[in-house]
């Protein structure tokens, strides 16, 4: 064991350029020819998913714009799959005010602009290597230290073991070196170690990794401990002269019920850690966080299974006029059928396919399927004006997306003012500059625009109004028990005048109470859609409820 991780840390380091310019991938490719790496590239964003996913990459240099998967999305996707790898962000002077927010967020540790200088690249480059080449031996060396050691822990020898990440280890030891990182490590050792006052077991698993494993506890018990630990360890310490801050990442798991093997452990709690270390202080990985890791993985590797094997379908929503009661419109959902699973909700399976880029293929086939609906209801019933359909903020980074959808509304002789496309509120906001231009090429299609949950974010009014949209809908945290609120009561209703005023219709989504429905009425909400007429049902279904119509007012 000891000879084969000495020869992984002797292994060439290895680099991934991206970009969708191959010109530029060949020009990277060429300047780090000299150094010490193997250097491997992708023209697509969703092509370096695929790499980041199947090998070890020190050092990821990404473009920023890049259509369908774009250099954001693979640093987000770097972040949480392959949170060892370096990341730089190489792009042009327009793109720098992202590249500080990125910076702040910690997904890249540096931005390259174009055109870069060739020796400042190599040397900045050549940094990178050398930390994470000491960082591997450093970690080979406390391996060897540390092997007899860990292989005498009996985990039934404990109630707890609890996992403590110094999540910013590489960043020291390229920042200070690895002295003052090994120095920190032995201080933070000493403060673990003098913070528990039972039967323990304090031990470094890896560089930047401590286990502390407790005789006796409980699982609140151990929850606290975790909060206090974590609390004494985030925070500034001066490391012979030098002030280093620690950013630490904290999870545990209950003993007395785990079937796991030791090295599986570690590395399973590890993963939680820096799964959640942007969304909760403390990562419990018990038997449910296992399970639900484990659908997680069967989902994502399955979803083009389920597109090739139709389990995916399509439910409609009604959304009724609220002066005659007759359905006017449909929103097109979608409901995933797993063979195994059951059906899975979109909350769930949406999520992670944004992250792993496959909701490209999951939109154009909602695309697809929906436009092909929409001719056939338009054939089945003349009372209908249009079908919503949702497009991603994924799909609308595609350079080829208002062809696409133009060649649809020909392939199936549907008007283009049939088709209603829905993008949130959040797209827009994080996408707003490129978004503005793109909703404009669509409103010259002739199709009809529509804002997803108005109110779940915060764009103005006043901005929207500037934009090509025909319809505004109000998200359900603005509706529910609205008619117990006067506040709520006046900004809804100033917004439908507004709306009104420029020609943009506005739509209550959610609305699931009979109070609800007749305080919206009397502000004269033009269209309802919810549970209170009818939650999202099969194409079959839809057609019986336009067949009963109008609904009671």
């Amino acid at each position: 064991m000891m000879c084969a991780q000495q020869e992984q840390s002797c292994q060439t380091l290895t680099v991934l350029v991206v970009d969708d310019e191959k010109a530029i991938v060949n020009a990277l490719k060429r300047e780090l020819r000299s150094l010490d790496c193997q250097v491997v590239t992708a023209t697509s964003g969703r092509k370096a998913m695929s790499i980041l996913r199947t090998q070890s990459i020190s050092l990821l240099i990404t473009d920023h714009n890049m259509p369908e998967v774009t250099g954001v999305d693979l640093l987000r996707f770097a972040h949480q799959y392959s949170p060892q790898t370096k990341s730089y962000m190489l792009s042009g002077e327009g793109d720098l005010q992202a590249a500080v927010e990125l910076l702040n967020q910690g997904l890249i540790t540096k931005y390259l602009a174009k055109p870069w200088d060739r020796v400042s690249l190599q040397q900045e480059v050549s940094a990178i290597l050398n930390a994470c080449k000491a960082a591997n031996d450093s970690h080979v060396q406390d391996n060897a230290a540390q092997q007899k050691a860990i292989k005498a822990v009996s985990l039934r020898d404990y109630q707890s073991l609890i996992l403590i990440r110094l999540m910013n280890i590489s960043d020291i030891r390229l920042s200070h070196g690895e002295q003052h990182a090994s120095e920190l490590e032995a201080l933070l050792e000493s403060r673990i170690d003098s913070l528990i006052t039972q039967k323990h077991c304090l031990r470094l698993e890896q560089s930047g990794l401590f286990g502390l494993y407790l005789e006796q506890t409980t699982v609140e018990q151990t929850q606290i401990l975790c909060a206090q630990i974590r609390q004494q360890l985030q925070r500034t310490f001066n490391v012979n002269g030098s002030a280093i801050f620690c950013h630490v990442g904290i999870g545990f798991r209950a003993l007395h019920d785990c079937s796991l093997d030791h090295d599986i452990l570690i590395n399973s709690l590890n993963d939680t850690i820096v799964r959640d270390s942007h969304r909760i202080s403390v990562s419990h990985l018990d038997n449910s966080t296992i399970s639900q890791y484990q659908r997680q993985q069967q989902l994502s590797a399955e979803v083009e299974q389920g597109l090739r094997n139709k389990e995916f379908k399509l439910a409609f929503q009604p959304k009724v006029t609220t002066e005659t009661g007759f359905i006017q419109s449909a929103e097109i959902l979608l409901r995933w059928q797993h063979h195994s699973l059951g059906w899975v909700p979109p909350s769930e399976f949406v999520r992670l396919t944004e992250l792993d880029g496959q909701i490209q293929a999951i939109g154009e086939w909602v695309l697809e399927n929906g436009f092909k609906a929409a001719s056939e209801l338009r054939r089945f019933s003349s009372e209908l004006s249009s079908i919503a359909i949702n497009i991603s903020a994924k799909q609308l980074q595609s350079t080829h997306i208002v062809e696409f959808i133009s060649e649809k509304l020909k392939q199936y002789y549907l008007p283009p003012s049939f088709i209603e496309l829905e993008i949130t509120e959040t797209a827009l906001a994080e996408n707003g500059q490129y978004l503005e231009e793109l909703l404009w090429q669509l409103k010259l299609l002739g199709v009809k625009l529509a804002i997803d949950d108005f109110g779940a974010g915060f764009t103005s009014f006043s901005y929207l109004s500037k934009l090509p949209i025909d319809v505004l809908k109000l998200d359900r945290s603005l509706i529910v028990d609205v008619h117990k609120d006067r506040q709520r009561q006046e900004f809804i209703g100033s917004l439908i005048v507004s709306c009104k005023k420029l020609g943009i219709k506005v739509v209550a989504e959610g609305v699931e109470e009979e109070a609800e429905l007749a305080c919206l009425s009397s502000m004269r909400c033009d269209t309802i859609q919810g549970f209170i007429y009818s939650p999202a049902v099969p194409r079959q279904e839809f057609e019986k409820l336009m067949i009963r119509q109008p609904f009671c007012k």
